[in-house]
């Protein structure tokens, strides 16, 4: 019996898009079950901190402070668009190529986290926090005195996924550049 085996780019999809979400969503669980809203719990001291915060807004809290009838239907027609763009992409990819399919199927289980979150909690869960001790950058612009932690913002394994899709992204392209470029 001869079968039709999988695509390369259907077995990463199949793959990495229910294994992320998986442990995004198990990440989070864990973090609203052990951890208290608001609460930093140090693992490198002065480095890195299990914490529970809640982001309203997407990438570094924008659109936060937005009016919750604009964010909310503006983020699901971003993951809407994003989903449909992505599996345009994603069919059309050749068979040869192997970032690509990484990279899409990243996103996508980013995205999926990050929404369940909007759509059961109505803000997404974050839990990872990098900072420089209690360093800051304080300075005074055009007369008003500003103090900037040295933190990065909070953020999760769905948005970790994304970062690194991202990263996938950009070297995809810088290499196709190359490749075209002769350099």
């Amino acid at each position: 019996m001869t079968g039709n085996p999988m695509k390369f780019n259907n077995k990463v999809l199949l793959t990495i898009v229910p294994s992320v979400f998986v442990l995004d969503q198990l990440t989070k669980l864990a973090i609203l079950k052990l951890v208290e809203l608001g609460d930093r719990i140090p693992v490198i001291p002065g480095f890195f901190d299990i914490v529970h915060f809640r982001n309203t807004g997407a990438a570094f809290g924008m659109f936060s402070d937005a009016h919750h009838s604009f964010r909310v239907p503006f983020f699901y027609a971003v993951a809407v668009v994003a989903i449909v763009a992505i599996a345009f992409f994603y069919r059309s990819l050749p068979e040869r190529e192997k970032l690509m399919p990484v990279a899409f199927s990243l996103v996508l289980a980013g995205i999926a986290g990050n929404v369940l979150d909007r759509i059961f909690l109505g803000s997404v869960v974050d839990f990872l926090s990098f900072h420089l001790g209690d360093a800051a950058l304080d300075f005074t612009l055009f007369g008003a005195r500003k103090h900037i932690p040295l933190e990065w913002p909070a953020f999760n394994v769905a948005d970790s996924a994304i970062t690194v899709a991202m990263g996938l992204l950009i070297w995809s392209i810088v290499r196709e550049g190359r490749r075209k470029g002769g350099a």
